[in-house]
């Protein structure tokens, strides 16, 4: 998703970028929930029948899911932020807060648009400055890449 906006009284743009999420977190602990339970009773059941060794590898597996499911879930809360202003581009990655801030002097920064080397593959978008270089939007849908490039065009174009 992609969220621009650009403020004409203080000249600051800000382009906000996150993944798409099929599911909130509120449905996915119900799914885990769900899974969480029939598994107890097939586990319990069994326990009671003398399989008592079903108990420990089911509480594994319930671990495993819930370490997959939290991994997938952080990665969909992802945030990336630019803020552009006359003299600088801020760039802002992290979940909660920002984790990881660069700043790029507006003037010798170059946006570069790498296109995909195979089919399978899809285009990567940088900011680079110098030596410094810092991929943007990798996790957003080609279509959503096309649409980021063109705000970062319109965005650039407002401060000429």
């Amino acid at each position: 998703m992609i969220a621009a906006h650009f403020d004409e009284c203080d000249r600051v743009g800000k382009i906000i970028l996150r993944p798409n999420r099929s599911w909130t977190w509120r449905s996915n602990t119900y799914f885990l929930g769900t899974l969480l339970s029939v598994s107890l009773i097939v586990a319990t059941s069994l326990a009671l029948r003398g399989y008592w060794m079903v108990l420990p590898f089911s509480a594994l597996e319930m671990t495993a899911l819930l370490a997959c499911l939290y991994y997938c879930v952080r990665r969909t809360h992802e945030q990336e932020v630019l803020t552009f202003s006359v003299d600088e581009l801020i760039v802002e990655k992290g979940h909660r807060a920002p984790e990881r801030t660069y700043h790029f002097s507006r003037f010798f920064t170059r946006f570069h648009v790498e296109p995909a080397t195979h089919p399978w593959y899809q285009d990567r978008i940088a900011v680079q400055m110098r030596d410094q270089r810092v991929e943007i939007g990798r996790f957003l849908t080609p279509e959503e890449k096309a649409r980021l490039v063109s705000q970062l065009r319109l965005m650039v174009n407002r401060f000429r």
